[in-house]
């Protein structure tokens, strides 16, 4: 553009010259000469100019992802595009703000969430700065936990035999209409007075997230924000499922299950402390409890290999990190809701680190340890 604009006034300019009676060839070699040096300090400068400019990639959602198939359109964004479309139907009276278009803020979200790429790279891919990115996926995000209510919810009495039935297939364990556990999800330590509040046993920092699933792997209850370093036990003492509990909200022959990180209860049932000398009907009991309570780390490692960026969350404002949380939550139980597809998990949470510290049952009450045994005499 340069060059053409230089050329233009080189040759209107050059004309006058001709024109004028009492212009010299040593003026107009003189003046050639200026303008081709202009001309070169000009290049250079637009040169540079061009140089620093981003180098994106234009219209990839508009030309490149119509031309995945399927399963390429599965791997990258982690849904069908019958089932993206329907979160965009879901998702479209939320987001009302189009600069970019729906279908650019839900890929470029769901890029995001799904892969531990750099934001300079997925920006560049979706032909938008980071900046935009990093306001983009908070807003889509925040959009997608605001569906939490609808698609996390712990289920009603009448659906408890049903959920039941389904932990019951894999090895008789009666009465479960949940499997509980914790994970930490990894990131910066935050920039507060209460840092080291956040450092887990582990040693990295880390916000817990504490979930109850099904058999199927669909998560029933959320419960996230709190500090890597507070122990399981009373994560789920401050939960809201807790306090229902204790309002007897469970049928007395239905319950919960966890690991031994949870307090006994009749609401919550734990397996018998392996101090060497259990007994068959102790171990079986264990070992059953076991076998059913996977499912939840199963859901778990489902959602860390299907949302990559929980790997480690790079964000240091709280409320920033919870919506994520959330959103990756909701978009578990969204896919699985309309695909009824359970991708392979390869094994559990490898991630996971949970407390091993078993909470002591001095304190159990009567009924909690009549119900367990009650259960696995049944075993």
């Amino acid at each position: 553009m340069a060059d053409n604009v230089v050329s233009i006034a080189y040759s209107l300019i050059l004309d006058e010259l001709m024109e004028d009676d009492d212009g010299t060839d040593a003026l107009i070699s003189t003046f050639r000469m200026s303008v081709a040096s202009a001309m070169v300090a000009l290049a250079s400068v637009f040169s540079v100019r061009r140089e620093s400019d981003p180098v994106r990639i234009e219209q990839y959602v508009e030309s490149i992802v119509p031309l995945y198939s399927e399963l390429d359109f599965r791997a990258h964004f982690r849904m069908r595009r019958g089932t993206f479309q329907m979160l965009c139907e879901c998702l479209g009276p939320i987001l009302t703000e189009r600069k970019l278009s729906l279908e650019k803020k839900l890929l470029s979200t769901m890029w995001l969430l799904a892969n531990q790429e750099s934001y300079r790279g997925i920006a560049d891919r979706f032909g938008i700065s980071k900046g935009t990115l990093h306001l983009t996926a908070l807003s889509v995000c925040k959009a997608i936990a605001s569906l939490r209510e609808n698609l996390i919810k712990f289920p009603d009495r009448r659906d408890f035999p049903k959920i039941a039935n389904g932990f019951s297939q894999r090895c008789g364990f009666p009465g479960v209409v949940g499997a509980v556990d914790g994970t930490h999800i990894p990131i910066p330590a935050p920039r507060t007075a209460h840092r080291s509040a956040y450092i887990n046993r582990k040693g990295f920092s880390s916000m817990q997230l504490q979930v109850i699933c099904d058999s199927n792997l669909m998560f029933l209850d959320i419960y996230t924000g709190w500090p890597g370093s507070v122990h399981d036990a009373r994560v789920f003492k401050q939960s809201p499922i807790s306090k229902a509990l204790k309002e007897n909200y469970l049928p007395p022959e239905f319950h919960l299950i966890g690991d031994s990180a949870y307090p006994m209860s009749e609401n919550l049932l734990i397996p018998f402390r392996d101090n060497g000398h259990l007994g068959i009907i102790e171990k079986k009991y264990n070992k059953c409890h076991s076998y059913t309570r996977v499912d939840v780390e199963r859901a778990i490692g489902l959602l860390k290999c299907k949302f990559r960026r929980l790997k480690y969350l790079d964000m240091y404002l709280e409320e920033e990190v919870t919506d994520f949380i959330a959103a990756c939550c909701v978009l578990h139980n969204f896919i699985l809701k309309e695909e009824d597809v359970i991708d392979t998990v390869d094994g559990t949470d490898t991630d996971n680190i949970s407390s091993e510290d078993h909470v002591e049952n001095e304190n159990l009450s009567t009924p909690a340890q009549a119900k367990r045994w009650e259960i696995a005499n049944l075993l």
